[in-house]
């Protein structure tokens, strides 16, 4: 990073932006509020799992945007790829009332023992990214909320995977991550690669919250060649597990003192 971190004040912050689109909307502060409990995702099968199972879009602005699992409110999210876009959701998100943050994702496995379709519990996050610099300063290895982290192991174990724990690289150039780059991940024992965790966890540590991750194997950069399974059944089964593994952790939170 060529400048230093700057510890000034944001000129603009997240309820700044959010009361711009509730009053754009024409809604009131107890419309535009959000449940404690996010659930979140980049991909499109296990966001399709989440509406199945009764939570409503945070970002349709039209309605109050609260559903239930199971009579426990919590609002749903599909996250558009990237740690920039991961970033302003959630700020807005928790600018409007999110305390608890879980996030289902995808990830190219560094490591022969998590072929695709194998679920890992992202405990934090190796920070090659842009965005999560602009919230910490260089150097630190972010880390994941460890009861939410708890909560998604226990029932991804229930709903039939075999979690693994371990840390992420989360890069924001997919065609730069380096042969080199590749090794020395894998040497120091990281188990995969992403483009979000580092600035999830981040936002999650400078606003107060708690916020986990779990990701399905879609690839493997292990090997000689790049070997994807994006259309997998091992992993879209694995996907779908996780999002419902997600669900039943946000069911399982008790409440929020204050909200």
């Amino acid at each position: 990073m060529s400048w230093p971190f700057d510890i000034s004040e944001p000129f603009i912050t997240p309820s700044h932006g959010t009361e711009f689109q509730r009053r754009r909307h024409g809604l009131t502060p107890e419309e535009w509020a959000l449940p404690p409990t996010l659930v979140a995702t980049f991909q499109g099968d296990a966001y399709r799992r989440m509406l199945e199972r009764g939570c409503v879009d945070a970002r349709n602005s039209a309605e109050r945007a609260i559903g239930e699992v199971d009579g426990v409110p919590c609002a749903l999210a599909r996250i558009s790829i990237g740690a920039p876009a991961a970033a302003l959701l959630l700020e807005d998100s928790v600018a409007r009332g999110v305390r608890n943050i879980l996030v289902v994702g995808s990830a190219g496995s560094l490591q022969r023992h998590l072929p695709i379709g194998s679920t890992v519990i992202v405990t934090g996050a190796e920070r090659e990214d842009g965005t999560s610099h602009h919230y910490l300063p260089a150097g630190e290895i972010v880390s994941a909320d460890p009861d939410l982290t708890a909560a998604l192991e226990e029932f991804s174990v229930t709903r039939g995977a075999r979690p693994v724990r371990g840390r992420s690289w989360t890069i924001d150039a997919p065609y730069r991550e380096t042969v080199g780059a590749i090794h020395r991940h894998r040497e120091a024992g990281v188990s995969v690669v992403e483009m979000e965790a580092a600035a999830i966890f981040a936002v999650a540590r400078v606003r107060g919250v708690r916020a986990a991750l779990i990701v399905s194997v879609s690839d493997e950069l292990f090997g000689h060649e790049w070997n994807e399974g994006f259309g997998h059944d091992a992993y879209l089964d694995s996907l779908v597990r996780a999002a419902d593994a997600a669900m039943d952790a946000a069911q399982s939170l008790p409440p929020v003192r204050g909200l």
